[in-house]
C-alpha cells in the first residue's frame, strides 16, 4: 500500500490535468456538436485532410455515437491519454534514479518484482478511471443536446480503446527501466506516437500508422457487437511483452 501511495501522490497533479482534459474536450465537443450537424457540407469544404474528412462524414452519416468516438475514444485515449501514458510511465524508474532515491526504493524489503507491479499497476489504474469516469460523464452531456449513449457501448468502447493507453504507458515503463534521466523515455514514446499520428493524416502511408488500431472503423461498430478481438489481442500481446521486458530489464539494473 505504501508503494502505491507514495506513486500516486507523485503523479497525482498530472492525473488531475489529464482528468481535466478528458473533460474539457467532451464538454467542448458536445457544446459544439448542435452547430456541426447543421452544418456538414460546408465543414468538409475547409478540412484539409482526407482521414479527417471521414470523420466528419461518418458524423453525418452514424450521428453522435461516431462523433463520440472522435472526441473521446481518437482524441482522448490518442492523444491526451497518450501524452499522460507517457508522462506517467517515465516516472516509474527512471525518475526515481534521476533523483539518486533508486536505493532507498529498493531498501524496501519487498522483491523487485513487487514494486514493479505495484508501481505499474497504480499508475494503470490512474489512468483508466479519469478515462471510463468522462465517458460516462459524456452520457448526460449527449442528453442536454438531445442526443443519447447506450452505458453498453461505452464501456466496451472504452475498455478497447484503454488498451492503446495501457500498451504506451507499458512501453515507457520498459524504457524507464533502462534509462536514468526521468524525461528521457517519456519523451521517445511520445515522439514516436507524434510520429505515427503524423503518418495517419497522410493517405499513402495512413495504413501503416499505429492509429488505425482506435480508428472510426473499429471503435464505431462497437455498438452493433462487433468487437475488433484481432487488434484487442495485439495490444493486450504488446502489452503483456513490454511488461515482460520491464521486469527483465529491473531485476538485472545494477543501481
Amino acid at each position: 500500500m505504501n508503494l502505491a501511495w507514495h506513486y500516486f501522490r507523485e503523479q497525482r497533479f498530472l492525473m488531475v490535468g489529464y482528468t481535466l482534459l478528458l473533460a474539457l474536450n467532451m464538454l467542448g465537443g458536445a457544446l459544439y456538436w448542435p452547430e456541426m450537424r447543421d452544418n456538414f457540407p460546408e465543414m468538409i469544404k475547409f478540412i484539409p485532410f482526407e482521414p479527417l474528412q471521414d470523420f466528419v462524414r461518418a458524423f453525418e452519416k452514424h450521428g453522435f455515437w461516431a462523433y463520440f468516438c472522435v472526441q473521446h475514444f481518437y482524441k482522448g485515449a490518442g492523444m491526451f491519454g497518450i501524452a499522460a501514458a507517457g508522462l506517467m510511465g517515465t516516472g516509474i524508474v527512471a525518475r526515481e534514479v534521476d533523483r539518486r532515491t533508486a536505493e532507498l526504493l529498493l531498501s524496501r524489503p519487498v522483491s523487485r518484482a513487487r514494486i514493479l507491479f505495484v508501481r505499474w499497476a497504480t499508475g494503470a489504474v490512474m489512468l483508466f478511471v479519469p478515462f471510463l469516469a468522462v465517458a460516462f460523464l459524456s452520457v448526460p452531456l449527449a442528453s442536454s443536446v438531445d442526443e443519447t449513449l447506450d452505458l453498453w457501448d461505452l464501456m466496451r468502447g472504452a475498455l478497447y480503446s484503454y488498451l492503446f493507453i495501457l500498451m504506451a504507458f507499458t512501453a515507457t515503463t520498459a524504457l524507464s527501466t533502462r534509462f536514468s534521466h526521468h524525461l528521457k523515455a517519456g519523451m521517445m514514446v511520445l515522439g514516436f506516437m507524434l510520429m505515427h499520428l503524423a503518418i495517419y493524416m497522410i493517405q499513402d502511408l495512413w495504413d501503416y500508422s499505429l492509429y488505425n488500431l482506435i480508428d472510426l472503423d473499429l471503435v464505431m461498430p462497437i455498438a452493433d457487437d462487433a468487437m475488433p478481438w484481432y487488434e484487442t489481442s495485439w495490444m493486450a500481446s504488446l502489452t503483456l511483452l513490454f511488461y515482460g521486458l520491464a521486469l527483465w530489464s529491473f531485476r538485472r539494473r545494477d543501481f
